[in-house]
């Protein structure tokens, strides 16, 4: 089974060209995404580890991923691994290789608002207040569904 799930961002523009195999011209997009882990050293402290994933689109997807999605932008990318070997120029009897994804699916992920000081706008401050007492009322159970 060859199936990749991953959530980052893109490190880069997509770059977008048109290919034509057999007589059929179509879109490919490829873009990296950098995708975080977050771990707690043995001394307690909290670090990240990111990784540059190569990624490939083909078709309508790359025309939607060419499109919409830019630099930075949260993306949920579903797909499969391909790993691609060529010679090298100078020397062919030493190989190139390099593995990316090949996207399948992908979800634009929504980027909450930061303020100028780099925190997140609060959402609920723009709407009405909720009254303390707006919760489930303390009757006796009757009314409770489970």
């Amino acid at each position: 089974m060859n199936i990749v799930v991953l959530k980052g961002n893109l490190a880069r523009d997509p770059e977008s060209r048109e290919v034509t195999a057999n007589g059929r011209t179509t879109t490919v997009v490829n873009f990296s995404i950098a995708v975080s882990r977050f771990f707690k050293k043995q001394d307690g402290t909290k670090d990240k580890d990111v990784t540059f994933i190569a990624c490939e689109a083909w078709d309508t997807g790359a025309e939607t991923i060419a499109k919409y999605v830019k630099k930075g932008d949260p993306i949920l990318v579903h797909g499969s691994l391909k790993t691609e070997s060529w010679p090298d120029k100078d020397n062919p009897e030493k190989k190139h290789s390099r593995t990316k994804v090949r996207v399948e699916r992908f979800d634009k992920l929504y980027r909450a608002p930061k303020n100028e000081d780099g925190t997140y706008v609060n959402s609920s401050a723009t709407s009405e207040p909720v009254p303390a007492n707006a919760g489930p009322s303390d009757t006796d159970g009757d009314d409770i569904p489970f």
